[in-house]
């Protein structure tokens, strides 16, 4: 009698485990179908499509990449919008991220001032998007300190998300201040992880700060690192920084991530999804060769 009592609470035991899994897992897995496979479905079938006013249906043509060199250069943003796309991307993959890095490294040693550092960090990630770009705007206007700053400085007064010689390098500047939080918790997840014993005895051999940095926390580091630039090369096209909130585009701060939002908003659907289909021909290739090129810098590590 015990014995089937206690196997049938071991059995309710194991149900009860497996419905939380479920409904765990439910979230994401339905989150996943909707906005990704769906979504990128519907994409692709319209980057195949037109809509015909006349019969009010949609019908198959290759019109949108028979058409691609005329509208996607429309206005002539396209030029402006890869270069400055790809002048965020450089900054945020070969500076932004590096000095992110050393930066979680200082905190992770905690050297003086590494809790005013951790703070400064996450303070832009707990603020809206909408109120950090507010305050950003604000500050650069002309009449605020910032800007009587340089006013003083260059003789005339700038405004400098409305200059096209100041607008760019004010977008970056602001990528610069705001988009530390999310690496600092990446990496500091990936520098807790490290056996402390293994920093002790390295520390007993005489290793210095500059060799436990690269001889052990970087290597033991590089399966976070990698997979960081890796999703930094997949999203190429979608770096822009916050121009939609700072200045929707205008003063030379056209990027490819605000052309979908601006061809979208105008509901020209079919033919952004025909660029988007052209963009990812050209990634994956370059996408996969970055991904066994990041593999074999260090060899994968299980602690």
């Amino acid at each position: 009698m015990n014995g089937t009592s206690s196997k049938k609470n071991f059995l309710n035991k194991k149900a009860r485990s497996n419905i939380f899994v479920i409904t765990a897992l439910a979230i994401p897995v339905v989150h996943f179908v909707i906005f990704w496979i769906l979504v990128n479905f519907n994409s692709i079938l319209m980057a195949f499509q037109r809509f015909d006013t006349a019969t009010g249906k949609e019908y198959f043509t290759l019109a949108n990449f028979a058409d691609f060199p005329v509208v996607f250069n429309k206005f002539g943003k396209a030029l402006e919008g890869l270069k400055n796309t790809a002048l965020t991307w450089a900054f945020q993959l070969f500076f932004l991220q590096p000095w992110g890095f050393l930066l979680t490294f200082f905190i992770y040693k905690k050297i003086p001032m590494s809790g005013v550092w951790r703070t400064y960090l996450f303070i832009p990630a707990l603020l809206p998007a909408v109120a950090m770009t507010s305050i950003f705007s604000y500050i650069t206007l002309s009449s605020a300190p910032v800007g009587q700053f340089i006013t003083q400085v260059t003789g005339t007064p700038h405004m400098l998300l409305t200059d096209p010689k100041y607008a760019n390098t004010t977008v970056i500047v602001y990528v610069f201040l705001t988009n530390f939080g999310g690496q600092f918790v990446l990496f500091s997840g990936a520098m807790g992880r490290i056996p402390k014993e293994l920093i002790e005895s390295a520390q007993l051999d005489g290793a210095t700060l500059k060799t436990e940095l690269f001889k052990i926390v970087l290597p033991l580091c590089w399966s976070t690192i990698s997979m960081i630039i890796l999703l930094n090369v997949a999203g190429f096209f979608a770096v822009g920084g916050p121009v939609l909130l700072l200045t929707q585009g205008e003063s030379g701060t056209y990027t490819m991530a605000y052309y979908f939002f601006a061809e979208t908003k105008n509901n020209a659907l079919y033919q952004p999804a025909a660029v988007g289909i052209v963009f990812t021909l050209l990634l994956f290739p370059i996408v996969v060769t970055a991904r066994w090129g990041l593999g074999k810098v260090y060899a994968d590590v299980e602690f």
